[in-house]
């Protein structure tokens, strides 16, 4: 082989391992899960490699930094978009008033609670919400564990400039991960 190919066998190599060391930080993140909220997509203690994204969708499961205390990351389902209607009724889900499919979603609380300003939260959020519609550069998001998840529900939307990125593995390094 020639002096010129090694040559630029050399520089493909170190540009590549520049990409490898500088870029997978900057695109990829990986997080490590300290609540149930996301159950059973994704278990508590279970970590998330996210990537970023421009523009996430409904479904997606995002990563932001949590509106109340944005050092914290925290990440849930991204069911509302700016603009549409999010409504819960009887822990049914409805987007612009149809019914959304959700097979992830869990309910492990047999009791639904009605419709009444006077309970306390999360009771009154829980099972019957809105209509609420979603404000522009805005995200409505709730958790796969929905009467166990602390969400928009409680807290609000999550602002667009929020969002870190969306999941695209979950797992352990012991049993290995699995694309959501």
């Amino acid at each position: 082989m020639d002096a010129g190919v090694r040559k630029l066998i050399g520089v493909v190599a170190v540009a590549a391992s520049l990409v490898v060391l500088i870029g997978f930080p900057v695109a990829f993140r990986i997080y490590r899960i300290p609540s149930g909220g996301m159950e059973p997509t994704i278990q508590h203690g279970e970590r998330v490699m996210s990537r970023l994204s421009k523009g996430p969708q409904r479904g997606d499961i995002i990563v932001f930094d949590y509106p109340l205390q944005p050092s914290t990351p925290f990440l849930k389902r991204l069911v509302g978009l700016p603009g549409e209607t999010v409504e819960i009724r009887d822990k049914q889900l409805f987007i612009n008033g149809k019914k959304a499919e959700e097979p992830y979603v869990q309910h492990d609380d047999p009791q639904t609670f009605p419709r009444n300003p006077d309970l306390p939260e999360p009771y009154r959020s829980r099972d019957q919400f809105g209509p609420y519609t979603v404000p522009p550069d805005s995200y409505f998001v709730l958790g796969d564990n929905r009467d166990r998840s602390s969400d928009s529900r409680y807290w609000g939307v999550v602002p667009r400039q929020n969002v870190r990125g969306v999941v695209i593995l979950a797992g352990s390094w012991r049993r290995g991960f699995r694309r959501v």
